[in-house]
């Protein structure tokens, strides 16, 4: 599934660069060579971020805030 159609992010990249360190939208976008564009993708990408955060938090890992 694509969650950026401007630049051709796909989720499972979304899902790489949250893993690999990314903390905001713009971080994931940078990790694979893209820069917003028209920004539909930024919250859907802020809120994969916090899904992943909150899901560490609760498996005990310590996630560095933004």
């Amino acid at each position: 599934m694509y969650v950026c159609n401007c630049n051709g992010v796909r989720g499972r990249d979304v899902d790489a660069a949250i893993a690999a360190g990314a903390r905001s939208a713009r971080d994931v976008l940078a990790m694979n060579a893209a820069e917003p564009c028209c920004g539909q993708c930024l919250p859907d990408i802020a809120q994969l971020i916090e899904e992943a955060q909150g899901a560490a938090a609760q498996e005990g890992v310590l996630v560095a805030a933004e």
